[in-house]
């Protein structure tokens, strides 16, 4: 269960950090948006570009807040540290409204591995936390979010518990070319699974679901 929350919250949070408009990366502060061309400041004062402060919001540890400038001249911007407590209400926020409108991934149900046995035995995924990866090769946000992804995955203590699937309606050649782009390591990747999107009733991409040991949905999120 710990991995699943680790999991759940590293994406969440990192989903929180980021909106994307127009192929640019910006970032929402509380219900505004900061330009990339905006300068933000550490806690010493010291004025930080995007490219040196995107790293820290991206772990979904650190958060930006406006604070009035002292000269009147308007709002200057701190990257800050998220407090434990705040992390996790920041995460319920975001979990709910990403939560899966489909009915048969709702949290807390059992999740349906049937359209998975066509390709994957039942050992395999017995006494696994299955986790869904829902993509497609032409959506951005689905593939940069792998690197977290990633990053995630190789901290997991004892990887052969967990079972990551990439399931993709593109066939084998476009999802191969996007992944020899973006890796998705540790995952096993399901192509032309336009069957498997159907059954499952999701619409949008990317999505993630996951399942403890027991097939019992703990997330399942659309992405952003």
């Amino acid at each position: 269960m710990k991995a699943v929350l680790l999991f759940c919250l590293a994406f969440v949070c990192c989903s929180y950090a980021y909106g994307q408009s127009s192929g640019n990366i910006r970032t929402e502060i509380k219900g505004r948006t900061l330009d990339t061309n905006q300068i933000v400041y550490d806690e010493r004062g010291n004025a930080l570009h995007y490219y040196q402060y995107e790293k820290l919001l991206h772990t979904g540890d650190y958060g930006i807040k406006g604070i009035p400038a002292a000269d009147g001249s308007g709002m200057k911007y701190y990257i800050t540290k998220v407090s434990q407590e705040e992390n996790f209400r920041r995460f319920e926020a975001v979990k709910e409204l990403m939560a899966i409108k489909s009915p048969l991934l709702h949290e807390g149900m059992a999740l349906d591995v049937t359209p998975l046995l066509n390709t994957i035995n039942r050992k395999n995924l017995d006494n696994k936390v299955i986790v869904l990866v829902f993509w497609k090769a032409d959506c951005p946000p689905c593939s940069e979010s792998f690197a977290s992804l990633n990053e995630f995955f190789t901290q997991i203590y004892n990887p052969d518990h967990i079972v990551v699937i990439a399931i993709t309606p593109d066939n084998e050649k476009i999802a191969l070319a996007k992944l020899k782009e973006k890796p998705l390591v540790k995952a096993r990747l399901l192509t032309d699974a336009d069957d498997i999107i159907h059954y499952y009733q999701l619409n949008n991409y990317p999505a993630y679901v996951v399942a403890d040991k027991d097939h019992i949905i703990r997330f399942a999120l659309n992405g952003i």
